[in-house]
């Protein structure tokens, strides 16, 4: 289906999560490389301020967060599903504690001494003070991504370990096929394998090793580069494609068109404001109007995110 775009870099990890689990399904898509760090006026246009990445793109509707974006892409690829229904509390429970936590820890790792003291942003004095006052500013107000290394090392060998001795019995985490806990570890191990300087965390693991073999083996699907003008230009031409969902909505006391706030609650904390269209309690989503595009519709997961009346 090639009305999907992502937009993304190519070191972020959760892009890595979604390239991935493309490359599982088959796909082909567009793909906007964004920067690193902001400005991104661009993304913003599309999203209305929030911040994170990747963003995905079909049409005039915009998804938020890779939690939202594995649902959508294994509806429109059904085949080998990657949410099993028979795991289907467990495998979401399993993959929001790694996108969370894990990655977390992953964090620590892929930022300790010995990782920077290799890597290219952190060689250039100018480069890197501009990332940390990028990251600065996407993390103020929350401690969310903050562990310090004595702790996250630990804890990230110690899940290493156990996901080795689980993986010397079954090819990927819940069986004989991936499933959507696969995809959100793998993001995690590989923001950390990707730095040659500390790869060696993973030498005392070797069924984890293998494993990441066959999940790197999927590759990232039929990937084509398009500009950022030319993703707001197919958004433009656009009508959003969401019917507005109602039934849920007595859950949050709101109604269909009431003025809202989307925020996340863990960090990057800037709201999108929109018009609710859908409060169910698997998603939420708002109308906006901009002035660029006209009216786009922004999707967030409900899990991780929390709507208020503006």
């Amino acid at each position: 289906m090639s009305d999907l775009i992502l937009h993304h870099y190519p070191e972020s990890p959760f892009s890595e999560k979604i390239r991935l689990l493309l490359g599982y399904k088959q796909a082909s898509y567009q793909a906007v490389a964004i920067p690193v760090i902001q400005p991104k006026p661009d993304l913003m246009a599309l999203t209305g301020g929030y911040r994170k990445t990747p963003v995905l793109q079909i049409g005039a509707d915009i998804y938020c967060d890779s939690a939202l974006m594995a649902r959508v892409i294994d509806r429109l690829y059904p085949d080998n599903t990657v949410f099993p229904a028979a795991y289907e509390a467990v495998a979401g429970g399993l993959a929001h504690w790694t996108d969370t936590l894990l990655f977390k820890c992953a964090v620590a790792m892929a930022f300790q001494p010995r990782a920077l003291a290799s890597h290219a942003l952190f060689s250039d004095p100018d480069a890197a003070a501009a990332f940390m006052a990028d990251r600065a500013e996407f993390t103020r107000g929350s401690t969310e991504l903050s562990m310090d290394f004595s702790i996250a090392q630990p804890y990230f060998l110690m899940h290493l370990k156990r996901l080795d001795l689980q993986l010397a019995s079954q090819p990927f985490l819940l069986g004989e096929a991936p499933s959507i806990v696969d995809f959100s570890t793998y993001h995690c191990c590989w923001f950390v394998h990707n730095n040659e300087a500390i790869r060696d965390t993973f030498a005392p693991f070797p069924e984890v090793l293998a494993w990441m073999g066959r999940m790197r083996a999927f590759g990232q699907g039929e990937l084509t580069p398009i500009s950022g003008a030319a993703a707001l230009a197919v958004a433009a031409a656009a009508t959003p494609a969401t019917e507005p969902v109602v039934k849920a909505m007595q859950v949050d006391g709101l109604v269909a068109g009431d003025k809202v706030n989307i925020t996340p609650i863990d960090y990057g904390l800037f709201p999108v404001e929109g018009r609710l269209l859908v409060a169910s309690l698997e998603e939420l989503a708002v109308v906006r109007d901009d002035p660029q595009l006209g009216q786009v519709v922004v999707h967030f997961p409900r899990l991780g995110f929390k709507v208020e009346k503006v």
